[in-house]
């Protein structure tokens, strides 16, 4: 009895790491800290995530903690207004999002929310998405041209020399 059980259990481990593929590899499984970024082109409106690293991770470590957060009701036009404002003070900002509150608990669906009230609210139209991480429900949102910069190695800039 124990042994289908645990048939059954792996099995369904299998499924749902094959159904999750796209989102997290394999290898990755049991990591406790995924860090995605998605990457678009404007000929290609399909997205790919690909780990974060190098200069993104330092775009993302530049950014302390997140400046906004948004709760189970879900996003209003206060909160496009005050990305909005941020993104006039900040080049990046890390927002906290409760997913449950959009569309398929996604937080791609939430970026996209959040770029459309920061748009009505007056935002540039260009505003980026330079990551999310879902296991902490945090996604950055850029300035125009910033994932560009943080390819470029312009993105963080160098802390100040030391005083003497």
């Amino acid at each position: 009895m124990m042994s289908r059980f645990l048939s059954s259990l792996l099995s369904l481990a299998l499924l749902l790491s094959q159904s999750l593929a796209f989102v997290i590899p394999n290898s990755q499984l049991c990591s406790n800290h995924q860090s995605w970024s998605l990457k678009s082109s404007a000929s290609d409106n399909n997205a790919a995530f690909e780990q974060l690293s190098g200069n993104r991770q330092k775009a993302w470590q530049h950014a302390k903690k997140p400046l906004l957060r948004i709760g189970g009701k879900g996003a209003t036009k206060t909160h496009g207004n005050s990305l909005r404002q941020l993104l006039d003070q900040h080049t990046v900002v890390k927002v906290k999002v409760n997913p449950s509150a959009f569309e398929d608990n996604s937080l791609l669906n939430a970026f996209e929310v959040l770029k459309q009230l920061a748009v009505d609210s007056g935002a540039n139209d260009g505003m980026e998405l330079i990551h999310i991480r879902t296991s902490d429900k945090v996604i950055l949102f850029g300035k125009e041209g910033t994932l560009d910069l943080i390819d470029a190695g312009d993105f963080p800039p160098p802390p100040p020399p030391p005083r003497e």
